[in-house]
């Protein structure tokens, strides 16, 4: 039997109770036809998806190994038993991807009742169930009621609420939950090698989420990328509607490559309005972007409390409206015209 408790590659950091559960479970052999992991993006759901993988076709008495073929294939991505099915890596010659398709649920039915080709299970990840039509996720269901065996299906959601309930009825469920700042901070400093000033800055930005921690500590790129991002949405609240409508036109085609980008974009974007909110009301130790406190300062002097909240307000109507089927740029222009474009010379810093 496969033994799988102790093994490090099972840890996923603020995510202790998950994994160890998995590992248990396989410890045990009572491997599930079916789960479902829910929680913010970058909590370590796909790496607990793909370490689960890799337990259940480990070669090793210590599963999983991540030194054997079969680990070693999953990692690199060339396990023929192991399929990802995401909104990203099966765009279309325009990048348009906005939903998981009834074509891919059906592809993935007639793989799942062949015999496993080079390991014990075939496992497949669906990335962004959430974002399953009607009828993809009624088609999953069936497979799900009568698993073929040998199978095991991952699915990934934002939250339990937002994935057909028939389909969630049908799985294990864990929750993966954020870190706390204080905690996230210290591992990033303690594990990670960053210095403690970075640290508490990036656990702030991450929102608890270890991987975008982690993602920003590592990589030049992506961090530039984000601060780059984010002052341009600092920008909107002391630019025109020229402005704001162009940035509005530019998400609304994002959203017709990424949704769930869009969606994150929109969260930081109602975060930067809550800490203006709050420098209004002197709270500058409750603001996320401490690196920002002097932009912010002077911004926050343009507006009253109840504009920034209705603002507020106004970013999170537009995120539940475009999870519905609806013009993206005609919501999200409403959005930002929902805050007045202030007469102002400030510079964002």
């Amino acid at each position: 039997m496969l033994k799988a408790g102790s093994n490090l590659l099972w840890t996923v950091f603020g995510q202790e109770e998950v994994t160890s559960q998995l590992a248990v479970g396989i410890d045990k052999g009572l491997t599930h036809h079916a789960y479902l992991f829910t929680g913010p993006s970058r909590t370590g759901k796909k790496l607990t998806a793909y370490n689960l993988a890799r337990a259940i076709n480990c070669e090793s008495s210590q599963a999983p190994c991540g030194e054997c073929v079969s680990c070693e294939r999953i990692t690199g991505g060339k396990h023929a038993d192991v399929q990802l099915i995401d909104l990203v890596t099966r765009q279309d010659e325009t990048g348009a991807r906005t939903a998981i398709v009834v074509e891919e649920i059906e592809a993935i039915q007639r793989a799942a009742i062949l015999p496993p080709f080079e390991g014990r299970s075939r496992v497949f990840i669906i990335d962004g169930a959430e974002f399953l039509t009607a009828g993809a996720a009624n088609r999953l269901l069936k497979t799900l009621e009568e698993p073929p065996p040998g199978v095991v299906f991952v699915l990934l959601a934002a939250s339990f609420e937002q994935v057909l309930p028939t389909v969630a009825s049908r799985c294990r469920h864990f929750e993966f939950k954020l870190s706390s700042n204080d905690s996230l901070a210290a591992y990033l400093v303690q594990v990670a090698g960053a210095g403690i000033e970075e640290a508490c800055l990036l656990a702030r930005l991450s929102r608890g989420r270890t991987g975008w921690a982690i993602e920003a500590l590592k990589d030049g790129q992506f961090r530039e990328d984000y601060f780059k991002r984010r002052d341009n949405m600092l920008a909107l609240f002391v630019a025109g509607y020229e402005e704001r409508f162009s940035w509005a036109g530019s998400l609304a085609m994002r959203f017709g490559k990424n949704r769930p980008d869009v969606h994150d974009e929109l969260l930081e974007l109602r975060i930067i309005a809550r800490d203006l909110l709050l420098a209004g009301f002197g709270q500058e130790d409750y603001i996320t972007n401490q690196d920002k406190l002097e932009s912010i300062n002077r911004i926050s002097s343009l507006y009253k409390p109840g504009e920034l909240v209705d603002f507020i307000k106004a970013i999170q109507a537009a995120g539940e409206q475009l999870s519905s089927n609806v013009n993206p740029r005609l919501v999200l222009e409403n959005a930002v015209l929902s805050l007045k474009a202030p007469a102002t010379g400030i510079m964002v810093k």
